[in-house]
């Protein structure tokens, strides 16, 4: 007996068919009691436990979709003629999952007494909150969410082994929303930035005792502070700041992000570093980065996701120049040099918060920067953001929707 199985597509989003064939291939006449198609979708953190030399490994695991449907139309131990058996199957992704332990204040003391805790839920679960379905996600072998279709074929008789084959599905979630959502629209007005002060040091010309007073460069200290007594250059510390903004914190895949990257060099008036230290800018890299977090039986855990090249560029030779600032500290745009706006891609998994597990996405930025033709240094910022699949489920329809958020105005 040999058991195929064949998804009409792999990926799937939630409220669509996802559909398929098992193909079943006798060499003689067989005897069976059922052919199912199960399609299954759970989310697991773990770990490794040690105690006297011997590891064990601690599960949580939560079932989001479990679904069996049975395609075999025939009395149980119906004996099947040699040949192929080609049988359709269809299943209507779920929007929602079915773990209801969010919304269960007891299960928190139920997941921290067993090495592999699974959620069991009753009836009685059913007018409880529901999350959306999470997308598919694997960070590593121990934290991921994953989807299957198994399909089986069950034989009559202890001695009869079953047979069985799956096939992995991605699963893009939808965000949920209902009339009132309809009418959120994304605006300049939602922007929101980050900040990040960092000191780095540059070779000036030999600068004067006098410049050295409250608001101008300081010296730097250590080692280059002895080598500017002597030597014909004067080391100084330059304080930045660097800002990130954001038109808004949230997107969805394939959008284009509005992203505005600033630094400030802290001193009170410009006229501190005129013809004193020329910034260029030598290299600027943007990357999507995904982290994610949770707990285990009571154990928590960070862990890294995958991260995203959005944009690169390198060997740079771009003379920085200040832009007006109201409080006169000198202040250079870097973003409209380089780009005018960043765009997601599609091979990202959107952010997501199931029970003991939570996927999150942030904008990093790497800016290079020489002083005065020296050598080169890299600043990063970050900004939080939330990622969506782009996919939205109409809870007044109930049907999926094409993009209901306008771009930014």
């Amino acid at each position: 007996m040999h058991v195929a199985l064949f998804l009409d597509s792999p990926v799937v989003s939630v409220g669509s068919a996802l559909t398929g064939t098992v193909s079943i291939t006798l060499k003689e006449p067989t005897k069976i009691d059922d052919i199912t198609v199960r399609f299954r979708g759970v989310s697991v953190t773990a770990r490794e436990e040690k105690h006297d030399n011997h590891s064990h490994r601690i599960e949580e695991v939560h079932t989001h979709v479990d679904i069996i449907t049975s395609l075999f139309d025939r009395p149980r131990g119906s004996i099947l003629l040699p040949g192929e058996q080609i049988l359709l199957f269809a299943f209507q992704v779920p929007v929602f999952s079915e773990c209801t332990c969010l919304a269960l204040a007891a299960v928190d003391q139920l997941c921290r007494n067993s090495q592999r805790t699974s959620c069991q839920h009753s009836v009685d679960d059913a007018d409880l909150a529901r999350i959306g379905l999470p997308p598919t996600f694997h960070a590593n072998s121990n934290i991921y969410v994953d989807y299957r279709v198994i399909a089986t074929v069950n034989r009559p008789g202890i001695f009869s082994s079953n047979k069985s084959t799956y096939c992995a599905v991605t699963v893009i979630p939808a965000l949920v929303v209902d009339a009132s959502d309809k009418l959120y629209v994304r605006n300049s007005g939602n922007n929101s930035t980050e900040y990040k002060d960092v000191i780095l040091s540059a070779k000036c010309g030999k600068l004067p005792e006098e410049y050295f007073v409250p608001g101008a460069l300081p010296k730097v200290s250590g080692l280059k502070r002895l080598f500017s007594i002597s030597s014909k250059h004067t080391y100084v510390d330059v304080p930045l700041k660097a800002e990130m903004v954001l038109y808004s914190n949230e997107a969805s895949l394939l959008e284009r992000i509005p992203l505005e990257i600033y630094i400030s060099v802290q001193v009170d008036d410009i006229s501190r570093i005129i013809g004193i230290l020329n910034i260029k800018l030598t290299s600027i890299k943007i990357i999507l980065e995904s982290t994610a977090s949770g707990y285990v039986c009571g154990h928590h855990f960070h862990a890294q996701g995958k991260s995203v090249i959005l944009l690169e560029k390198n060997n740079l030779d771009v003379l920085l120049t200040p832009g007006k600032s109201e409080d006169h500290v000198p202040r250079f745009r870097i973003d409209d040099k380089i780009f005018e706006s960043i765009e997601l891609g599609n091979d990202i998994t959107p952010d997501f918060d199931v029970m003991s597990l939570e996927h999150r996405h942030n904008i990093v930025a790497g800016i290079g920067l020489s002083f005065n033709n020296g050598d080169s240094r890299t600043l990063w910022i970050s900004h939080a953001i939330i990622v969506h699949s782009g996919i939205y489920y109409d809870l007044d329809m109930h049907m999926l929707s094409p993009q209901l958020y306008q771009g930014v105005g």
